[in-house]
């Protein structure tokens, strides 16, 4: 019969017991289109954020319960975005660079396994020729390419010098952030994720069936400094990443940095491959590492298709 005292006693010592608090930070981005009229609640209070697809989200800094809550507003305001021209701009840009490279890389595999299984001999010697005069028409290719992908980065740039200053909530507005409880005919719930004590997270929202999964990734300070670039496998298989001189293992959902010595013109050339001895060529990558700059290529894979998306970050002037 001791025992039932002591159950009570732990049961009203646990109630008393404050909630758990812990502090972290967090840069959010949106795998689809910008998330507008976001937020989070931080303790009992509402913090409109907008969630960009272009670039990460300005740090938060998060104090309040182990699972961050996000919600969107149900009457979002329609606001004109001037950076949506270049948008436009920037995917045709990449697209026509990426269709090109892919187009690329596929007929240099093809004459490469040509040259390789040619027999000596004049036969031979006819086919290495042919390979090489292959190579030659496709050189037309290979700077239109180049000049998309030069177009693509001065639209970045542009966009990137573009971002919307916060906008701070009108009194009346506040009034109603600050209490999302109180009026929960306003917000919708976006999703949650859980968060440690002094964690640093990049959290990815992605669309899937009317709503967002959010994925969180670790985002240390020191994880991805100025001057390097970092890839992400966002599908299930691994992928390799090779250069000229050095290959990395891209394991799905862990971030590396890879950042290999550029050419005379300060560019990397990657090709992004299927895990294996003679993993074929899947993508290939052409970026221009800045020292007031740091990249982030999201890798995104479908069946056998894989698209690249860039984003890149400056160091504040």
């Amino acid at each position: 019969m001791r025992i039932l005292p002591l159950l009570l006693a732990a049961a009203l010592s646990a109630a008393d017991e404050p909630a758990r608090e812990v502090r972290a930070s967090f840069r959010a981005l949106s795998l689809a289109e910008p998330i507008e009229q976001a937020g989070y609640l931080k303790g009992r209070d509402a913090v409109q954020l907008t969630i960009p697809s272009d670039f990460f989200s300005a740090p938060q800094e998060y104090r309040g319960p182990p699972i961050i809550t996000f919600f969107l507003s149900r009457k979002p305001e329609v606001r004109a975005d001037a950076r949506d021209p270049f948008r436009a701009e920037l995917a045709k840009a990449l697209a026509e660079a990426e269709r090109l490279e892919a187009r690329h890389a596929a007929n240099a595999q093809a004459v490469a396994e040509s040259v390789a299984n040619a027999p000596e001999g004049p036969e031979g010697d006819a086919l290495r020729r042919q390979a090489e005069e292959a190579l030659a028409l496709a050189a037309p290719e290979v700077e239109a390419a180049r000049r998309a992908r030069e177009r693509a980065a001065e639209l970045q740039r542009r966009i990137d010098t573009m971002n919307p200053e916060e906008q701070k909530p009108t009194k009346a507005e506040g009034k109603k952030a600050s209490r999302p409880k109180s009026a929960p005919q306003d917000f919708k719930p976006l999703g949650s994720v859980a968060v440690a004590d002094g964690e640093s997270l990049m959290l990815l929202f992605v669309p899937d069936r009317g709503t967002q999964r959010i994925l969180r990734l670790p985002d240390g300070p020191q994880s991805h400094p100025f001057g390097t670039l970092r890839f992400l496998n966002l599908g299930a298989a691994p992928l390799l990443l090779r250069s000229a001189s050095s290959t990395r293992s891209a394991e799905p959902l862990k971030p590396v940095t890879f950042t290999p010595a550029p050419d005379e013109h300060g560019y990397v050339g990657l090709e992004i491959r299927a895990a294996g001895a003679e993993g074929r060529v899947l993508r290939t990558v052409r970026a221009r590492p800045e020292p007031g700059a740091r990249t982030t290529y999201l890798i995104f894979s479908e069946a056998d298709a894989v698209t690249v998306k860039g984003v890149t970050e400056r160091a504040a002037r």
